[in-house]
């Protein structure tokens, strides 16, 4: 699942696809042929979105069959590399290269370069020989073995990868650490992760805290949750995995702060959980969402597991984790309400231009299981999607004067306006003018999720109004990207709604960089002497991107579409809250 437009959310699951609008609450289905079942995603330089990899084609019970037959009529993807370019006018549709990988790749890890372009970690144990292989799109030819993956095996499906500003990919699968040169190959051994494993099936969530001006861009990588198995081998006839308690834990790292990178604690989670999925908010908090208290991600026919599911015992209440707070207070609950829609294997989240998270997924089975077809099992095929409205989503939004749609590496700063009533009495030097890649989520993580703050400085009106000069991207590509990204600006904590804006020069190829933009200096009370958008009084509250306005206190009912896999169903709102789509 990702954000594709500023309206448009979209949803892909092993049979078909679907385009859900956020504006009125509708859905297009979206042609797919080849099967996506666990396969990895990101974003591309040039502003499509790419979806690598999947399982062979199967029919009911998880069956292989041939392709074009069985339930599904689906193809094998295990080869197939998918990508769309999103577009709001309904034109937009799938390109499938059925043979766009030289070998199968079955819960890839995709991460994006520095040029636009992605590297490929990873594949599916059932193919030994390949499991421990990378390789790029546009291909760069064989792909290249990794000692790393070789070593990690069971426990390094979708292996943790962040491209780190000096060009190394950091990665973290089962309990080993690693920084990979991908240009080389050479891989430099770190500690070990401490306390829990994090990657599947243990699936803790995980993320890159905001790159911000106060700690220098210092890269922190966060991992909270997972499990401790009681088998590294993984063996499902050994141990009863759904009975296991996951874990509370959390661990940071710098890799690359100067020092020896080590592991350090943080402050647990309120309570254990597996399967957690982090969101970064333009507040530069982190949401934590979906998860289960007890076993694993996966599923199987094993005697032990609930029905099909090796995870169990929902966590219902979502939490704020502010990385800026005191040690001992980092993770906050506080008038939080718990969702009503448990959240287990093949869960998704993803931030939304008004600063809200939408939520969808669940299905611990291997085929659709509802009411109607099994009643008895305990977690079902989950066809609701909602919305989850932090703290700040009821209170007036800032409202720039206009924002840019291009963002460059370095050259000259851009500006916009801002009234008093933006301000709120705010000082301009306090705001923060950030960027968002919201990244392609998955099994509880998002591939590609990264925050950066822009530096700015401002001049300051005598009518309380501010124009606010932005610097463009630090000139270094590989600290942010290119690609789609939105463009949020945030006083006291309130953000504005996002703008979805290209970082880079829109082309997968080594980016233009200038030198970093010089800003003017700054100024204070000087006069306005005409009208113009600075002056202006008026601030907005987004409206609710699906449903009703959310300051009201009623629950009330939209109709929405349902079709054969459309995750839509009528909508609640509730303020500072949940919203079921």
């Amino acid at each position: 699942m990702f954000l594709g437009t500023e309206n448009k959310v979209y949803i892909v699951d092993k049979t078909e696809n679907n385009k859900y609008d956020l504006s009125n609450n509708s859905y297009r289905s979206m042609d797919v042929i080849t099967n996506t079942f666990c396969a990895g995603g990101n974003s591309l330089g040039n502003g499509s979105w790419i979806n690598i990899g999947g399982n062979q084609a199967i029919t009911t019970g998880g069956t292989n069959t041939s392709d074009g037959t069985g339930a599904y009529s689906d193809y094998s993807g295990r080869r197939t590399v998918r990508v769309l370019t999103p577009s709001d006018d309904g034109t937009d549709e799938w390109y499938e290269d059925k043979y766009g990988m030289p070998i199968n790749r079955w819960y890839p890890y995709i991460e994006t370069l520095e040029t636009g372009a992605v590297l490929i970690l990873g594949v599916m144990l059932t193919e030994p020989s390949l499991i421990s292989t990378s390789e790029f799109w546009p291909t760069r030819g064989d792909p290249v073995n990794s000692t790393f993956l070789a070593n990690t095996q069971p426990a390094n499906l979708y292996p943790l990868s962040w491209l780190l500003p000096n060009g190394l990919v950091f990665m973290q699968a089962d309990w080993q650490t690693q920084l990979l040169n991908y240009t080389s190959g050479d891989e430099t051994a770190l500690p070990n992760i401490t306390i829990a494993q994090k990657t599947y099936p243990s699936s803790g969530a995980t993320a890159m805290l905001p790159l911000t001006l106060a700690k220098n861009y210092t890269v922190t990588l966060l991992f909270c949750g997972g499990m401790t198995p009681e088998r590294d081998d993984w063996d499902t006839t050994k141990w009863n995995i759904a009975a296991t308690n996951t874990s509370s834990s959390c661990v940071y790292i710098n890799p690359e702060d100067g020092s020896s990178a080590t592991w350090k604690n943080d402050d647990d989670l309120p309570e254990n959980r597996g399967m957690g999925n982090f969101i970064i908010l333009p507040d530069e908090r982190l949401l934590l969402l979906n998860g289960v208290a007890k076993g694993s991600a996966g599923y199987g026919w094993t005697d032990w597991a609930v029905n099909q599911s090796y995870g169990q015992d929902p966590v219902l209440r979502p939490a704020y984790y502010n990385a800026s707070a005191p040690s001992g207070s980092r993770f906050s609950t506080e008038g939080l309400p718990s969702s009503s829609v448990g959240r287990l294997y093949h869960s998704s989240a993803t931030l939304l231009v008004d600063g809200s998270v939408f939520i969808a997924g669940s299905n611990p089975n291997a085929d659709v299981i509802t009411d109607v077809n099994n009643a008895t099992y305990v977690y079902k095929t989950e066809y609701r999607s909602e919305i989850f409205y932090p703290s700040y989503y009821d209170s007036g939004r800032p409202v720039p004067s206009s924002l840019p749609r291009n963002i460059t590496y370095g050259g000259d700063y851009f500006q916009f306006d801002l009234p008093r009533s933006s301000l709120n009495g705010s000082s301009p030097a306090d705001l923060k003018v950030s960027l968002i890649r919201t990244g392609f989520s998955t099994h509880a993580m998002n591939m590609g999720m990264k925050y950066i703050q822009l530096r700015h400085s401002y001049t300051s009106h005598s009518n309380g109004s501010a124009t606010i000069y932005v610097a463009q991207v630090t000139p270094n590509p590989r600290m942010f990207q290119p690609g789609p990204a939105l463009l949020f600006v945030t006083v006291n904590g309130i953000p504005s709604t996002g703008k979805m804006v290209m970082v880079g020069n829109g082309v997968i190829s080594e980016q233009p960089v200038s030198e970093a933009s010089t800003l003017p200096g700054t100024a204070a009370n000087v006069t306005v002497t005409s009208t113009s958008p600075s002056t202006a009084t008026a601030t907005a509250t987004p409206t609710a991107t699906a449903g009703p306005n959310p300051s009201s206190t009623s629950s009330s009912k939209a109709s929405g579409a349902i079709g054969a896999s459309a995750l839509l169903q009528g909508l609640i709102a509730l303020v500072g809250g949940w919203a079921l789509v």
